[in-house]
């Protein structure tokens, strides 16, 4: 079983961050108590689970950048970061010989399951095809799957830590509070500073502003 989560969908700046997570369910035992959603967890709870995880745990996090949001548009750009993670993810299981006497399941959190078709027909890709796998979409999956809420902290974290050295260089947007997200001080930081080359162009009140 793999879980999918990803990260910074609604944000107005910065990258899209996917993360695809597996451990061994023999190790079950030894995974921290209070894996959950990440919304549901604080900062600290989240490194804490983070820097618990043990040799049992695989884990592949990418992005889609601020840029190929807004050429390809957000829910491509969300499908290219999740298939680049499991992609990653089951090379590290191949490299490890855990997979190949197992059939993978990959679950994604949400209600929609992605059409990696469609990205392998765009991109002319034959190596990375996921054809032969079982992707199930799982309605609130970071509340009902390990793998899934694993996936959700470890993405959660990893666009957070990427916004927070953003902000050492734009330290005008407070990046490292609002991790990019429409807050009233971002707009505000807008509305007095402009736009940036972090800015989603295709995102109101950017996509107004850059009009």
């Amino acid at each position: 079983m793999i879980g999918v989560d990803e990260a910074g969908r609604g944000s107005w700046a910065g990258p899209l961050v996917a993360t695809a997570s597996w451990f061994d369910f023999k190790e079950h035992n030894s995974l921290h108590k209070e894996i959950n959603d990440s919304k549901k967890l604080s900062k600290n709870k989240r490194k804490e689970i983070i820097l618990s995880l043990n040799n049992s745990v695989k884990y592949c996090s990418c992005i889609s950048s601020e840029r190929e949001i807004d050429v390809y548009g957000l829910t491509f750009a969300n499908t290219m970061a999740m298939k680049r993670s499991i992609f990653c993810l089951l090379e590290v299981l191949k490299n490890c010989s855990i997979n190949k006497n197992y059939e993978s399941q990959i679950f994604i959190d949400g209600k929609y399951k992605p059409n990696f078709l469609e990205f392998d027909k765009l991109f002319n890709i034959k190596k990375l095809k996921l054809l032969s796998y079982n992707i199930i979409p799982v309605v609130k999956g970071d509340s009902k799957s390990k793998t899934i809420a694993l996936a959700s902290i470890i993405a959660k974290e990893t666009r957070d830590n990427i916004m927070r050295q953003y902000s050492l260089k734009y330290p005008n947007y407070s990046f490292d509070k609002n991790f990019g997200y429409g807050t009233i001080k971002h707009k505000e930081a807008i509305s007095k500073y402009g736009i940036i080359g972090l800015h989603r162009k295709s995102f109101k009140p950017i996509s107004t502003i850059c009009s």
